[in-house]
């Protein structure tokens, strides 16, 4: 395996006990299990006792066995490989469980989410897991619950008016721009729907003939929630639920609707990504927002709540308001390289504090101090794209470390690599997160395809990029559609 370029070791001024944190938590066979493996990779830099479980290979895979322990399902059963789309198809498969059983020590699986059927499932086999059991959320799954959660506590709610579906779907876009004063934003309020169905912004009456025309065709939610269109940055903010509070991450901004990125999509309030270096908002709402954040935190522990959770927030430039506008009770998608960062930084990444949380380890840590390390920031950003047509991987892509030249218009392959550690110049980004292999087919329900990490800023709003990043994201993405569309010809 590649040299680990981590060591725990590196935080004792953050954690004198760490050794011994480490030592409590690699008593568990601790086996982090799901679709994607990338964004599990994080345990795996600071823990000797730490594998991955993915479902098929990619060019991820290939790359990851080189660093760290992983399992593929489809190496043993690739038939059964093809029929898994969730952690709760494969965790009730008699496959898996003989995985289980044939370790001498009992593993304990890391669910990023669960159902409450699969937890239920997993205590009815005795298997230990962590993760947070639906219930201990259930009232900041959807958005209009959460929504009337920050009304309640006072939390700079975003103005927001909840309809009956059959109500909204009467509802005339003339009395609508009205109440808003402009443009306005409409989603479902009890039912959580991903890609480009999820959010629709309406600057027009096409925008709204569109709108009614999506919800009408689905039955299975019923409530809308609507709210004026905010201009300014949408941003988000990691936190942590620890015994002792709850620990936070920078305000980070997000990537939405980057054209470069949609390859075809509208644009509804798509997430391509993060940047940690462009912030700027002032300090004031940096506090507030983390103010908000430990609020929601504390409320989500006396619900039995531990660990990693994700805040999204509309940073409102014209009013300087920061609006809470989403909870997220998991692993965010801004997580990985937000740890990643942390890491190159020398400071202990959200997913140890995560384990601590829910294997009870306890740490004579000074919270204070580890919580302001957090807010550490070292200019990197992440984006995907699309896979809007690209329906099939024509193109021999290895996963790891790529170096554009912009005078010579020359691009790359350099090593394998999974982290910032990787990449030794700023003209380097790794391309990562479910790379697919040559000859694949690639789904197009979901959102986005594969990310780059840049080891710089790259926005120049949440809904621009700069010209190099911009002309690599288009460069891929066409160079994947051209190949896919010339595939089915010669089909």
């Amino acid at each position: 395996m590649q040299t680990n370029p981590y060591s725990p070791s590196q935080w004792k001024h953050l954690i004198p006990d760490i050794d011994s944190v480490i030592q409590q938590i690699e008593k568990h066979n601790i086996i982090a299990v799901g679709i994607t493996p990338f964004t599990r990779i994080i345990p795996g830099f600071f823990l000797k006792n730490f594998s991955i479980y993915a479902i098929k290979n990619s060019g991820d895979t290939d790359v990851l066995k080189k660093f760290m322990r992983m399992h593929v399902l489809e190496d043993r059963h690739p038939d059964l490989a093809k029929k898994v789309h969730g952690t709760g198809y494969l965790v009730s498969n008699y496959s898996f469980k003989a995985f289980l059983k044939s370790h001498k020590t009992p593993p304990t699986l890391k669910l990023n989410t669960i159902s409450e059927k699969t937890a239920n499932e997993l205590e009815q086999m005795g298997i230990d897991w962590i993760g947070n059991h639906p219930r201990t959320f259930a009232d900041v799954t959807y958005k209009s619950s959460f929504r009337e959660l920050t009304r309640t506590l006072e939390l700079s709610p975003l103005p927001t008016d909840t309809h009956s579906r059959d109500i909204f779907l009467t509802m005339n876009f003339k009395v609508l721009w009205a109440n808003y004063e402009g443009p306005f934003v409409v989603q479902r309020g009890d039912k959580e729907v991903g890609g480009n169905e999820g959010t629709f912004f309406i600057h027009n009456a096409h925008d709204f003939e569109s709108c009614l025309a999506t919800l009408g065709k689905d039955t299975q939610f019923s409530s809308v929630v609507v709210s004026p269109f905010i201009e300014g940055y949408s941003t988000s903010m990691l936190g942590c639920v620890m015994q002792g509070g709850t620990l936070t991450g920078p305000l980070q901004l997000q990537l939405i609707d980057v054209p470069q990125a949609l390859n075809g999509v509208s644009p509804n309030g798509i997430f391509f990504g993060n940047d940690l270096g462009f912030h700027p908002w002032s300090e004031e709402i940096e506090h507030e927002a983390q103010r908000i954040v430990e609020v929601l935190g504390l409320h989500m522990k006396e619900n039995g709540y531990k660990g990693v959770f994700g805040i999204d927030f509309l940073y409102d430039i014209r009013r300087n308001k920061i609006y809470p506008n989403e909870c997220n009770p998991r692993f965010t998608g801004s997580l990985v390289l937000y740890s990643l960062m942390l890491l190159q930084a020398k400071v202990p990444p959200m997913e140890l504090f995560h384990l601590m949380a829910h294997l009870d380890i306890a740490s004579n840590f000074n919270f204070n101090t580890v919580n302001q390390a957090l807010k550490t920031r070292i200019p990197c950003s992440h984006i995907a794209f699309s896979p809007r047509g690209i329906t099939s991987m024509q193109l021999a892509l290895p996963a790891g470390v790529y170096a554009y030249d912009p005078k010579a218009a020359s691009l790359d392959f350099k090593r394998p690599g999974i982290s910032l550690a990787d990449i030794q110049s700023e003209h380097e980004f790794l391309i990562i997160d479910t790379v697919p292999s040559l000859g694949t087919n690639i789904e197009q329900v979901v959102p986005r395809l594969f990310k780059f990490i840049f080891p710089r800023s790259i926005a120049r709003s949440s809904y621009e990029i700069d010209l190099e990043a911009g002309f690599l994201v288009e460069r891929f993405s066409k160079a994947l559609l051209e190949a896919a569309e010339e595939n089915r010809k010669v089909v």
